[in-house]
C-alpha cells in the first residue's frame, strides 16, 4: 500500500514529469529523425524566404499604418511603432514621417499697389501621429502636394495682396509670415477634415518664413537710388549741423577774446609797457651770455640785448663800433624809472 502510494507522489512531482516527457522526446526524435530534420529544414527555409513579407522595419521618427486587404482595410485602431513590426505576409504596412518637415516653395505675387515680385516661402510642418490611419484613409502619402502646398500658395498670396510693397516687404514681414502660417493652420484643420469627423487634426503648420524678396530689375535700381540720395541727404544734414556747431563755437570764442581785450585794456599803459620792458631787460643784461646791448632811438625805445662775445665773433666786431658806457644804462633806466612812479 505505502509503495502504491509512494508512486503516485513520484509521478505528481514536477521534475519527474520533466523527465518522463524529455525521455520520451529523445526516443521519438531517434525514431523519426528523418523526418523531423526534414521539418527543421522546411521551417527555417520558409522562415528566410518569407522574412522579407512578414515583417516591417519602422525607421526612428516614422510610424506605420497596417492595410488589411482580406478583413477591414485599414486599422484604424492601431499605429505601427518604430522598430520591427511583424504581420502576415498578404497585409502591408505604410510608413509615414512623424518628424517636423521643412518645404520651400518659389512664388509669384503681386501687391496692393500692383508691384509684381517673386518670393521664396519656406514651412514647417508635422503630421499627427495618432491620427496617421485617418490621414492615409482620407488624404493619402501625398498629403503635401494635395492639401499643404494649395493652401500655402492661396494665402500666401492673398494676404501679400492686401500690403502695399512698402509695408508688405519691409516692416511687416514677419506679421505677414506669422498671419500666414496661422490662416493656413485654420484652414487645415476647419476644413480638411475626414467626413462625419469635426476638429481632428491631421496635419499642423508649425512656421512659415519668407526667406527671399526679388523685385523687378527696374525696381531694384529705383530702391538703391533712393538709397543713396537718402544717405547723401543725411550726409549733408550732418555736415550743416557740424558747421553750425563750428559757427558756435568761433563767436563765443571770439567774445571771450574781447571780453578779455576789454578788461586788460585799461590797465595797459604806455608807462606800464615800458616799465617791463626795462625789467626784462635788466633780467637778459644779467644773464652771463647777454654781452651786447643796444638801444633804439627815441624815449620809447627800449635797449636789446645780443649774443654772447665769447662765442660770436660778429658781437665783438659790433660792440668794438658802439660805444656803451655803464653810465648811460644807469641813466636810462632811472629816467625810465622815474617817468613810470610819477605816471603812478
Amino acid at each position: 500500500m505505502s509503495k502504491d502510494i509512494s508512486k503516485k507522489l513520484k509521478k505528481t512531482n514536477p521534475f519527474y514529469i520533466f523527465v518522463f516527457f524529455f525521455n520520451n522526446l529523445i526516443k521519438l526524435l531517434k525514431k523519426h529523425f528523418i523526418i523531423v530534420l526534414i521539418l527543421l529544414a522546411v521551417l527555417i527555409s520558409s522562415f528566410i524566404v518569407l522574412w522579407p513579407v512578414i515583417h516591417k522595419n519602422i525607421k526612428p521618427g516614422h510610424v506605420g499604418v497596417i492595410f488589411k486587404p482580406f478583413f477591414q482595410g485599414i486599422d484604424l485602431n492601431y499605429v505601427a511603432p518604430e522598430g520591427i513590426n511583424f504581420k502576415l505576409p498578404w497585409n502591408n504596412i505604410i510608413s509615414y514621417n512623424a518628424r517636423i518637415q521643412k518645404h520651400q516653395l518659389k512664388l509669384e505675387v503681386i501687391t496692393a499697389d500692383l508691384l509684381k515680385s517673386n518670393i521664396t516661402v519656406v514651412f514647417q510642418y508635422e503630421i499627427d501621429k495618432n491620427n496617421v490611419p485617418l490621414l492615409h484613409r482620407y488624404l493619402g502619402e501625398d498629403y503635401l502636394d494635395k492639401v499643404i502646398i494649395p493652401e500655402v500658395i492661396s494665402i500666401a498670396r492673398g494676404k501679400i495682396a492686401e500690403r502695399r510693397s512698402e509695408t508688405a516687404f519691409s516692416k511687416d514681414i514677419l506679421v505677414l509670415a506669422e498671419n500666414i502660417s496661422i490662416n493656413v493652420d485654420e484652414v487645415i484643420i476647419n476644413n480638411i477634415n475626414p467626413p462625419g469627423v469635426s476638429q481632428v487634426r491631421l496635419i499642423r503648420i508649425s512656421d512659415v518664413q519668407i526667406t527671399d524678396i526679388q523685385f523687378p530689375k527696374v525696381v531694384q535700381d529705383a530702391i538703391q537710388n533712393k538709397i543713396v540720395q537718402r544717405a547723401k541727404l543725411e550726409a549733408y544734414e550732418f555736415i550743416l549741423k557740424s558747421s553750425e556747431k563750428e559757427a558756435e563755437r568761433k563767436a563765443i570764442e571770439a567774445s571771450g577774446i574781447k571780453a578779455f581785450q576789454d578788461i586788460i585794456q585799461n590797465g595797459l599803459t604806455t608807462n606800464y609797457l615800458r616799465w617791463k620792458g626795462i625789467d626784462a631787460s635788466e633780467k637778459l643784461a644779467s644773464s652771463p651770455n647777454a654781452k651786447i646791448v643796444i638801444f633804439g632811438q627815441g624815449n620809447a625805445s627800449l635797449p636789446i640785448i645780443l649774443g654772447d662775445l665769447d662765442r660770436n665773433p660778429i658781437g665783438k666786431n659790433v660792440l668794438n663800433k658802439i660805444p656803451i658806457s655803464d653810465n648811460a644804462i644807469e641813466d636810462s633806466s632811472r629816467k625810465v624809472e622815474s617817468e613810470t612812479k610819477e605816471s603812478y
